[in-house]
């Protein structure tokens, strides 16, 4: 199912080398022409795998070798053209026409001719085996929709859990019973155990009520120690100093303690065994203050034993209407068409009333024409086999359809933990710096953009979903689902596409088969490692945050036996993200293929002069550090698009500097202005010697009209009319505005997110003007405005605005027109004076079937 990944990727390689060679004036005739051979030979291997023929399974375990032998060569032959492009070839050699030494294209071409001998036989096997084989295969697979505009994504959708939703909030909220209790979930199935637990632990009215809130999945593989720490660090996410030394049992009392004194709500996602709940039902104290503990489970005697005084409530499959329902919702399909009744039996049938059968197959379908669905219905689905549940029928079938630009990166979400949230922008920068977002001829067409179009191609067929979602109603986070999860991940580690340390603390690297990984990810810390294992090394992603002596170590010891080896270090991802303090080598700057360095969370105080060395670097990522300052010669960083730091300090780029810079978030202003051009994102402060707000000026930002997202820090010293004009997402801090900036900032256009922060208007009063303003603003927050006493929102203004907070503000007396807002879901007062809440309330409640009353936004947060 999955070799057409690794295939792809090379064949990606190695016509890139063919373009380099035919630019080229002195190369090798058979290096050229081995190249090509294996080109052809691969196009015609990969139609093969294509066609998913049962019988030709084990031909792909001898080809795989091939495979990644092949794209090590290409890798090597790539990043070595980079290098001696970048230097110049006068430095290696006396003729400066021949780029490529003879001996070195002669070696590159006796290494081609071993590919192309093996591409040669595999080839010819797999045509014995089409032989024998059906032909009636249709292979056509739409992809025109990575070509269309960008689609309009919507939150998940829960259909048919409308009443267990309801009776889910009354055990938490209105039942009278103040003992901690426990409310579990059950099913067999995979049918929305987790999603329903979360949409209300999610719920504003579930926010308020608790004043703690923890969300642990149970993995079985965690170990209990992991599991305590996981829990204590989102009730206290700082000064923790030295909790990862503590043993069970402290950890243990230290939760019980920090629980003693919370009204708190724990989600429990996925318990095997009873085992689990009893290690960790030690740290959670009765305080008869109303706390509960929701828990998901597919074993019904687990959720008897947890709780016998609860009932738990069980989950079945939907009815054939609500099937039907959630069918519409989640493809995103029309019940208008003319077509679609004569397939809705046949439909039903197939996903029995499963969620993810129904959604799987709903996002299928969207992809192709109605004239082609009794295909996929009726013959498609029977392909791969009667030993397959239904579910993985359709599971295999929506892989095995997706486009092939898409396979690698699906498959890349199996490196994360299961269940792990991946932050949105921390996938697509990963993403590019695999080489994975193939770019189109067409102009204009920038890698990030098409980058997003896969991730919400991948939404849209169902085979992602949504974590959480930014203020601006793009998604914030993802993750795959987990019974997608549990199908892909040996897929994957089978075709060698990636290692994942999940054994545990006694896992070695000696534990794999393969001889060689070219990317893996740490979840567990790492004991030993050999450099045959990193001889192909491309991707090392850590996710091992909790213990930070050992973790900074081993992770220092990794990086220095990757830069120790000879010939060319192919590693292309480093992400550290929430490592302790990694031990990073003075010598990084060797690395001379990487494009993400990912060091947010990482808690370093300084970083290697010679990450200015970095010659392919796209994203550097330090936000969440202490580092505070970075060479000037990161602006020699041709490549470097995004770079994210929390106020560091850089010289200003020379003459001689050009970077293509888009992201640009955290730096600290001297006196010196800004001369970078074409950013995308902006994040600014301006701060005197004193640590105090000083001056910031505007108008070096209008050369920016690519800009979109803008976070500004200071005073700001001219008319905020120079703003750009395309700005999606404005925050501004400390701008002490004398003037009422709300009828030049509803101009804006394109403006959907505008945050108001401390100090950023002085003045008393402030007006929302009608006639236009704002017209898709959907987020208005409005933080610590000391002096004002008076906001008016006038009707016609911000009809698209969804959510409105307004915190801190101690001198605000009365808001008017908070009824004219008709799009409004929540409406969050944080920190107000009891006489301002009071008054809102009394207003609600006047509304009676008005628009406040109607949506229930109205919350109240301490």
């Amino acid at each position: 199912m999955a070799a057409e990944v690794p295939t792809t990727i090379l064949l990606d390689k190695l016509q890139k080398m063919l373009l380099v060679l035919a630019e080229e004036r002195f190369i090798f005739p058979g290096l050229k022409s081995r190249v090509g051979i294996a080109v052809n030979e691969l196009k015609q291997i990969l139609s093969f795998i294509e066609l998913e023929i049962p019988s030709s399974t084990a031909l792909k375990a001898p080809f795989l070798p091939t495979v990644h032998y092949a794209d090590y060569i290409a890798e090597s032959f790539l990043l070595m053209t980079l290098q001696r492009r970048r230097k110049g070839v006068t430095k290696f050699i006396k003729t400066p026409l021949m780029a490529f030494p003879p001996w070195t294209q002669l070696l590159f071409s006796l290494e081609m001719k071993k590919v192309v001998k093996s591409f040669r036989a595999i080839s010819c096997e797999f045509a014995k085996t089409l032989e024998l084989a059906n032909k009636t295969h249709d292979l056509s697979i739409q992809v025109s929709a990575l070509e269309e505009e960008l689609i309009h994504l919507e939150p998940d959708i829960l259909v048919g859990r409308e009443d267990l939703e309801k009776e889910l909030v009354a055990h938490l909220i209105h039942d009278n019973e103040q003992s901690l209790r426990v409310i579990s979930l059950v099913s067999k199935e995979p049918i929305g155990k987790t999603a329903l637990a979360r949409k209300v632990y999610d719920r504003l009215d579930i926010r308020q009520h608790f004043q703690c809130r923890v969300w642990l999945r149970v993995p079985r593989d965690l170990e209990d120690h992991d599991r305590l720490l996981i829990i204590i660090k989102q009730i206290l996410p700082r000064d923790l100093k030295n909790v990862e030394l503590m043993d069970d049992t402290q950890l243990t009392y230290m939760l019980y303690n920090i629980l003693m004194e919370l009204k708190f709500l724990i989600v429990l996602d996925d318990v095997c065994s009873v085992d689990d709940w009893t290690m960790l039902v030690r740290s959670f104290p009765d305080t008869v203050n109303g706390s509960r503990v929701i828990l998901t489970t597919r074993d019904i005697n687990i959720a008897s034993e947890v709780d016998p005084w609860s009932c738990p409530l069980e989950l079945s499959p939907l009815t054939n209407e609500q099937s039907w329902e959630l069918f519409l919702k989640k493809g995103r399909i029309q019940e208008n068409s003319s077509d679609l009744n004569s397939f809705k039996d046949e439909i039903l049938r197939i996903c029995d009333g499963l969620p993810p059968s129904i959604m799987l197959l709903g996002g299928l379908l969207i992809t192709m024409e109605s004239s082609k669905w009794s295909k996929v219905t009726r013959s498609d689905l029977a392909h791969f086999g009667e030993d397959l549940s239904p579910l993985l029928h359709i599971v295999a079938l929506s892989y095995h359809r997706l486009p092939s630009v898409l396979k690698p990166c699906f498959l890349y979400l199996t490196l994360f933990p299961k269940g792990y949230e991946i932050p949105t922008r921390r996938l697509l920068l990963l993403w590019l710096a695999e080489g994975f977002v193939q770019m189109s001829p067409k102009a204009g067409n920038v890698p990030e953009d098409v980058a997003k179009k896969y991730l919400e191609e991948l939404i849209r067929r169902n085979m992602i979903e949504i974590a959480r979602w930014k203020s601006d109603g793009s998604p914030k986070t993802c993750r795959l689902p987990f019974f997608l999860y549990d199908v892909f991940l040996p897929k994957a580690e089978d075709i060698g596409f990636h290692h994942i340390h999940h054994c545990g603390s006694g896992c070695t690297y000696a534990d794999s088969s393969e001889s060689s990984i070219w990317r893996f990810a740490d979840q567990f810390g790492v004991k030993s490692i050999s450099k045959s294992h990193i001889e192909h090394l491309c991707s090392y992603v850590s996710f091992e945050g909790q213990k930070r002596d050992i973790s900074n170590r081993e992770i220092g010891m990794v990086l220095n036996k990757i830069l120790s080896k000879g010939g060319f270090i192919l590693l292309k991802g480093l992400d550290l993200e929430g490592v302790y303090k990694p031990l990073l080598p003075e010598n990084l700057g060797k690395l001379q293929n990487l494009r993400y360095l990912g060091l947010r969370w990482t808690c370093l105080h300084s970083c290697p002069v010679s990450i200015g060395d970095l010659p392919c670097l796209e994203t550097l990522d330090m936000k969440y550090t202490n580092i505070t300052t970075l060479p000037s010669s990161i602006w020699m960083a041709k490549n470097l698009r995004h770079l994210y730091m929390n106020g560091v300090s850089i010289k200003n780029p020379s003459k001689g500097s050009s970077t293509s810079l888009q992201t640009l978030m955290g730096l600290y202003i001297g006196s010196n202005d800004l001369t970078i051009n074409c950013l995308e994102s902006l994040r600014l402060r301006s701060r005197d010697p004193f640590g105090q707000p000083s001056g910031l000026k505007l108008r070096p930002l209008q050369k920016h009209s690519t800009l979109s997202n803008l976070y500004l820090l200071g005073m700001i010293k001219d008319d905020i009319l120079l703003l750009p004009q395309k700005l999606k997402i404005l925050t501004l801090s400390l701008s002490r505005l004398k003037e009422d900036p709300m009828s030049v900032l509803g101009k804006l256009p394109w403006l959907n997110t505008l945050r108001l922060f401390a100090s950023s208007y002085v003045g008393s009063k402030m007006t929302c003007p009608a006639l236009q303003h704002f017209p898709i603003l959907r987020v208005l927050k409005l933080w610590s405005p000391e002096e004002l006493k008076e906001c008016t929102v006038e009707q016609g203004a911000m009809p698209q605005l969804v959510e409105l907070e307004i915190r801190g503000c101690e001198k605000l007396e009365k808001t008017d027109g908070l009824e004219h807002l008709p799009a409004l879901k929540e409406l969050i007062l944080t920190n107000m004076t009891e006489d301002f809440v009071a008054d809102v309330r009394r207003r609600i409640r006047a509304c009676g079937g008005g628009i406040l009353g109607q949506n229930k936004v109205f919350g109240v947060l301490d």
